[in-house]
């Protein structure tokens, strides 16, 4: 009887806190349903196990267990690697991090479009375009938080092109200041399709495309908007013909 109430306790204790976070997870109904049992059945144990320790210590207990569970579940969000159906569309720019648009910056020559990446986000960069890697070099040595513009122009980062024979798509792939390694999946010359992994960034992070101003342009992102590498469209523009290299 005593665990049938512990185990309806954790249930409810679970429940709560995974409900807060299931949106940004991207968990789906079942799994989520199933961690929430799971999760329910190890700590209403683990509480059997150490009890009479009474019920405000016994919540206590399975908020603190809870959280670990969760947090280790958070850890797998980072970590995963989800295939991907890239989506068949013409004269389109897709993204190529997973995370929220931080800021889309418009000049004359180009558009920039930065893309925050939390710790729950999957950390894969994607290729926007098919078409040839070129100049990659790492610059910067710096470990400052991101949430300031320095951070952003002097933490250690990975820049590259890709280039289709028409115009050329930049990327930097910026480290933020619990980060301390970028993977670089892709070498000079190398060809991709559009969608292809070309690298990772650990944790937290933040992902810059470089999109020059081409012909019928349109950006299809808001600020804040969240948007998924090799699904999300960011940008679409009009088709090219007989163009003179952008």
């Amino acid at each position: 009887m005593k665990f049938l109430m512990i185990f309806i306790l954790s249930l409810l204790v679970n429940a709560i806190i995974f409900t807060l976070i299931v949106k940004k997870c991207e968990f789906r109904l079942r799994i989520s349903i199933i961690i929430i049992i799971f999760s329910s059945i190890l700590t209403g144990t683990s509480v059997s196990l150490v009890l009479p320790i009474g019920i405000v210590k016994t919540i206590l207990f399975e908020f603190l267990f809870a959280c670990i569970f969760i947090g280790l579940i958070a850890v797998y969000r980072f970590y995963r690697d989800p295939e991907r159906t890239i989506p068949d569309v013409q004269n389109a720019i897709l993204s190529p991090a997973d995370g929220f648009v931080r800021y889309i910056k418009y000049n004359e020559k180009e558009t920039i479009i930065g893309i925050t990446l939390t710790y729950l986000d999957v950390h894969i960069n994607r290729s926007p375009i098919s078409g040839a890697i070129k100049d990659v070099k790492q610059i910067g040595e710096g470990f400052l938080s991101l949430k300031y513009e320095k951070g952003i122009k002097e933490n250690r980062q990975v820049k590259m092109t890709i280039d289709n024979g028409i115009f050329k798509i930049g990327l930097t792939l910026v480290a933020s200041r619990l980060v301390r390694k970028i993977l670089v999946w892709v070498k000079e010359g190398q060809k991709v399709k559009q969608g292809d992994r070309i690298g990772k960034i650990v944790f937290g992070s933040q992902t810059d495309i470089v999109v020059p101003n081409l012909p019928g342009l349109k950006i299809k992102v808001k600020e804040k908007e969240q948007v998924y590498a090799g699904l999300t469209m960011l940008a679409e523009y009009a088709k090219i013909e007989n163009m003179e290299k952008v």
